[in-house]
């Protein structure tokens, strides 16, 4: 390999300096400019030393020097740069064997085209048996490495989800979004084919071009749209013209068991009840701080602590919320949440 991971490499095409970070494979390195991470070919780049000590004026002559006070300050630009969204970024690693190029893995990115900050939970599923999960951020126009698949795993229905929410509180921003993508072997190997034919890098799939709004919702209105667009097949409740609403009535104790919330749960998929139970907890979250609540018991149970995790995240980035524990409680065991709230 010409190259090792610390050598200081040129782009041919761009003439930007940068830094070789990671070794793909014979034909590819994963090479950082500024605060940028991608992978290029080894034909695209080249040592930056020749280029550094062959580059000379027009003229011939080097430039002359001037005194301090005659150099004139760098005018700063100011640079826009457009929101894109989110994106999945698939790269796939070969192994040559002989005279043939076989797919070794994948390597997955999170590239983040949007002046914001995120923050997001990431899961992989085989077999839909959780096989690997991660919180982290990622900042405005930055690039974040998740992880590798065997490219044999292809063949265990690989389940990718994320979740992600504003990593500063927006009150006109959704609490969280979810993104499922369920791998197709099938499709992937057409579209792996038609990257290597292009002789292109990687793959890319849009996971949000804007973050959701949060949902304009009247006292009885009943919306799941803030946790994503995977709720269609619940039910929404509407009240008759000229029956005047029922006001809600705050609770101390809320329990978010889904047979508590709807009568037609049986049959829903995962993702659909977490996104009813997280609406309702929402709803009656913003109702204890508008009647000045001092504490509230959510009943979450215990499970996989999906759901619990999820509360956790939404109480961590209210400002209203003094506290929140989830000790053993008498009655509830470990699965209560109580929550203390602000009040000035």
């Amino acid at each position: 390999m010409k190259y090792e991971i610390g050598d200081k490499i040129l782009l041919l095409h761009s003439k930007e300096e940068g830094t070789v970070v990671d070794i793909i494979n014979d034909n590819m390195v994963m090479v950082e400019i500024g605060k940028v991470t991608f992978p290029v070919y080894l034909d695209q780049i080249d040592f930056p030393y020749f280029h550094r000590f062959t580059t000379t004026p027009k003229n011939g002559n080097p430039p002359a020097r001037k005194a301090g006070f005659d150099i004139k300050p760098e005018k700063k630009t100011d640079t826009f740069r457009m929101d894109k969204g989110v994106f999945l970024s698939v790269l796939p690693v070969f192994r040559v064997e002989g005279y043939e190029e076989n797919i070794e893995q994948l390597k997955f990115h999170l590239a983040n085209e949007t002046n914001s900050a995120w923050k997001f939970h990431f899961q992989v599923y085989l077999n839909n048996q959780l096989e690997l999960e991660m919180k982290n951020e990622i900042q405005p126009f930055a690039n974040f490495y998740l992880s590798d698949l065997p490219f044999e795993a292809l063949n265990d229905g690989p389940r990718i989800e994320f979740t992600f929410y504003p990593k500063e509180p927006d009150p006109k921003l959704a609490p969280s979004f979810q993104k499922t993508w369920k791998i197709k072997t099938k499709q992937i190997f057409q579209q792996l084919s038609d990257l290597q034919a292009r002789r292109n890098a990687t793959l890319s799939y849009l996971l949000f071009e804007k973050f959701p709004p949060k949902p304009e919702k009247s006292a009885n209105d009943f919306d799941t749209s803030s946790i994503g667009k995977f709720a269609a097949g619940s039910n929404t409740t509407t009240t008759n013209k000229g029956v005047p609403e029922v006001p809600m009535t705050p609770k101390y104790e809320l329990d978010l068991h889904i047979e508590q919330l709807t009568p037609d749960w049986k049959g829903m998929k995962n993702i659909e009840i977490l996104a009813i139970q997280l609406n309702e907890f929402v709803r009656y979250l913003e109702l204890a701080i508008s009647h000045h609540q001092h504490t509230m018991f959510v009943i979450h149970g215990v499970g996989k602590g999906r759901l619990k995790d999820e509360i956790h995240m939404i109480l961590k980035d209210n400002p209203d919320v003094e506290k929140f524990v989830n000790e053993y409680h008498p009655r509830y065991g470990f699965g209560a949440t109580e929550i203390f709230f602000k009040h000035s």
